[in-house]
């Protein structure tokens, strides 16, 4: 039996045997991988081994992380007795990191454990950001630079954000529509794209490109559940697009084939009809595609022969011009009368009664935005007249689960990559020019992603 006097003559021997760790020194071009020796024992003195270690390496400018086991641990003459134990987080001296050990000793139960270091010293105090201090117009974006960088929790990530996703649901947030649960001031915002700096969960590292939803985006750090997170990305998709596509292509994605269940639920050999409003929009673009992937016969309305014309080249078959044509007449003329089998409507009060007029007997009306106002009221016998189905799904409520988290995330991307879905980002704006990006996006100047950039 190894007493823990001889665990500590050995600990030099154990920590040249154990599994590796990797130290990544970040610099501005790259990410360096170094070999880094890895702590085995709790123990006061091999923790004051490894502090050493760390303070000679200049442990403030290396993010650490556990490395995958590619070979096996060299036998010891007191391997049988090696349990796992629980990681002890210590302060590397002469820095703010904070750190954790993967490690083994005598007579402890086996755990396996990621080693990460919150590079504390490297984030600053403050940032910059827009706050909302009350409902209103534009004129309540106000763009500051000494905000407070928010901390993270357990199972958290600290993001330095580069692309922010702007979104019609930052507006009914600025507007008051949608209330705020935290209430006021508020810093708004649903999506961004950037690099984790910081992270409280052992399936993400400091310097992993990553893409989220979550809230208070519209700032330079935003504290985010790593349940929430997709990364690191892959090369081939750029951290614009990563931003431009995750919330609209969630909600485009979810609302086919989860709310509309063209696929399994409509039976139609020929593929539904589908209506899509604002289609030549971020959510209303994807839409198109999608539907059009899925073998729908899609009709697109857009305001003016431009938008028509890129919903047409993202897959529509018909489209109408809302500003010229009448919408509930053209689409009766496509149809033979008929009707649509399901409405897509991101517009909400000014479309809302032609919808139910448009869709076909047994159809579906799926209201998921109010670009135009909030629907009014609606006399439920209406419906009956055709037995129709209104519908009014959030994407947040198709992704409660990892699974359903995984499966559409996975789904969306592949789609991208496999360059079935196009993103088409209509402009990039600098942070401080929030108000114009609203502005722009309230009064239908735009065509595809509107983003704002660090």
């Amino acid at each position: 039996m190894m007493t823990a006097g001889t665990g500590s003559r050995h600990a030099t021997t154990d920590i040249i045997s154990t599994i590796n760790t990797i130290a990544v020194h970040r610099s501005r071009s790259r990410l360096l991988e170094l070999p880094l020796l890895n702590v085995l024992t709790p123990s006061s003195s091999s923790r004051r081994r490894f502090a050493t270690f760390a303070a000679l390496t200049n442990c403030s400018s290396y993010l650490c992380r556990s490395s995958p086991l590619t070979s096996p641990i060299p036998a010891s003459p007191h391997q049988h007795h090696h349990r796992n134990i629980h990681p002890t987080p210590f302060v590397c001296p002469g820095t703010n990191n904070i750190c954790t050990t993967s490690v083994k000793r005598n007579n402890f139960r086996a755990k396996n454990t990621h080693f990460y270091s919150t590079m504390a010293a490297e984030i600053p105090k403050t940032m910059s950001g827009v706050v909302i201090e009350k409902p209103g117009g534009v004129d309540v974006l106000k763009y500051k630079t000494d905000l407070p960088v928010p901390e993270i929790k357990e199972g958290e990530l600290l993001v330095k954000n580069e692309y922010i996703g702007v979104n019609f649901i930052d507006t009914y947030f600025r507007t008051g529509l949608y209330p705020s649960a935290s209430g006021y001031p508020l810093i708004t915002g649903k999506e961004a794209s950037g690099t984790v700096v910081s992270s409280k969960h052992p399936r993400f590292s400091p310097g992993d490109r990553v893409a989220y939803l979550g809230d208070a985006a519209y700032a330079e750090y935003t504290a985010v559940s790593a349940s929430r997170c997709i990364g690191p990305l892959p090369e081939r998709i750029s951290s614009e697009t990563a931003a431009a596509a995750l919330l609209q292509g969630l909600t485009a994605l979810t609302l086919v084939r989860e709310a509309a269940g063209i696929e399994q639920k409509l039976g139609i050999s020929e593929g539904p009809w589908a209506l899509v409003h604002a289609a030549a929009g971020g959510t209303g673009s994807l839409l198109v595609q999608i539907l059009s992937i899925m073998g729908a016969k899609v009709i697109a309305t857009a305001g003016g022969q431009e938008k028509c014309e890129q919903a047409h080249h993202h897959g529509a078959h018909w489209t109408i011009d809302n500003k010229s044509e009448d919408v509930v007449e053209r689409v009766k003329e496509i149809t033979n009368g008929r009707g649509v089998d399901v409405i897509f409507d991101g517009v909400g009060k000014a479309t809302f009664d032609a919808d139910l007029e448009m869709v076909a007997r047994k159809g579906t009306v799926i209201s998921f935005g109010n670009a135009s106002g909030k629907v009014e009221p609606l006399d439920i016998l209406r419906l009956g007249a055709k037995n129709i189905k209104v519908m009014r799904p959030v994407l947040f409520g198709y992704i409660v689960t990892p699974e359903e988290w995984e499966r559409w995330t996975t789904e969306l991307f592949e789609l991208i990559k496999t360059e079935k879905v196009k993103i088409k980002v209509h402009e990039v704006y600098p942070l401080q020019e929030v108000a114009r990006a609203h502005t722009d996006l309230e009064g239908r100047k735009t065509t595809g992603k509107l983003l704002l950039k660090l």
